[in-house]
């Protein structure tokens, strides 16, 4: 049996001269952070790329002045409520706490490809992001191999996360149940799963039963707990696995996302502080229409990604890093999508972006 690696990530501050070039990593972040904070001068940015439709009356001038520097600093002005980066120094030093650089660098010589560390760059963003995944528990999982593939996505995550955050996992069903059974039995906190030997354990012993009350209990379980009565440290990155749309739901999911919006406004926070990618498992037509007309929701959509299942999806984006395998190319688009404007937008039909 193959020895089973740990993913544990660094703990404390990073090292004092280090002599690595965090400032170097700015370029993939700044975009993503002034999308979801300085949502004005964003959609000025796809006017100026020709993929918004101008403003009738002129739109706002200072936007419009910020565009021309949206991918070159995190902006400060024309901001959506309270920053959660306010300058370029203070994702300098969140990138460098986490010395995802070193990370990197272990990541690609994992991989077989030590020279070309450079293709793991833009997964700095991570570092930015706290991460949970919502896994559909429901009884049509059990169908083909659906857990399997979760199982095999939930792997390839932890061996390519350059961030020093765990795996964090929250369940459709009985999802309290499960993460205290798995804490008395094991001792596994599902909230901090750090090697491949817990996640084993995890996924022979979930419970897959009952309908897909998929939109309600993502509010429950993750959203409300993340902006009811206290601000967020770090934008949210919730993604979600599922093989079929919504049943035996009270919400749907565009009414569960515009909630938690409405929310982060009460608290002054960005409204797009939470991001959404939802995985498709299995080849249900119905629930791929379903969540395809997520992403292309006109208020909704811009921190929405929806993945198809690998086999189509990487008819699509298989040329964006030839030097990687279908597998770690499919794991980028799914992480990246929801946040990294150049993910969502490879999958898109006719060049609409949002």
């Amino acid at each position: 049996m193959a020895e089973l690696k740990t993913y544990a990530p660094p703990s404390g501050p990073p090292p004092s001269n280090t002599g690595e070039d965090y400032g170097k990593l700015l370029k993939y972040c700044v975009g993503t952070i002034n999308r979801l904070q300085a949502p004005k001068v964003f959609d000025e940015h796809l006017r100026r790329l020709g993929k918004k439709r101008k403003a009738l009356f002129g739109g706002n001038k200072e936007a419009k002045k910020l565009a021309e520097v949206f991918e070159k600093q995190v902006i400060n002005s024309c901001l959506d409520g309270l920053p959660l980066y306010a300058n370029d120094q203070a994702v300098i030093n969140q990138l460098a706490q986490s010395r995802c650089l070193t990370r990197i660098k272990e990541v690609a010589a994992e991989f077989g490809i030590p020279d070309q560390e450079y293709v793991f760059y833009d997964l700095c963003q991570l570092c930015l992001f706290k991460i949970v995944f919502y896994i559909d528990n429901s009884g049509s999982m059990k169908k083909g191999n659906r857990l399997q593939q979760l199982h095999d996505f939930l792997k390839l995550f932890m061996k390519i996360n350059v961030s020093p955050q765990p795996l964090r996992l929250k369940f459709m069903n009985h999802n309290n149940e499960i993460h205290a059974f798995l804490r008395q039995k094991f001792n596994i906190d599902c909230d901090r799963i750090e090697t491949e030997e817990q996640l084993n354990t995890v996924m022979a012993n979930i419970a897959i039963n009952g309908a897909t009350p998929l939109a309600t209990n993502l509010y429950t379980t993750i959203l409300e707990p993340e902006v009811q009565n206290r601000k967020l440290g770090q934008p949210l990155l919730v993604v979600t696995f599922t093989d079929g749309s919504p049943n035996g739901d009270k919400y749907t999911l565009g009414k569960v996302i515009r909630m938690a919006q409405k929310k982060l406004s009460e608290n002054n926070l960005p409204k797009k502080a939470i991001c959404y990618q939802f995985a498709q498992i299995g080849d249900d037509r119905e629930a791929g229409e379903y969540l395809d007309s997520l992403d292309s929701d006109a208020t909704i959509g811009d921190v929405i990604d929806c993945t198809s299942p690998i086999e189509i999806e990487m008819k699509q984006i298989r040329r964006k890093n030839p030097e990687l395998s279908t597998e770690v190319n499919y794991v980028k688009k799914l992480l990246l999508g929801p946040i990294d404007i150049a993910y969502d937008s490879m999958d898109e039909i006719n060049n609409r972006v949002y």
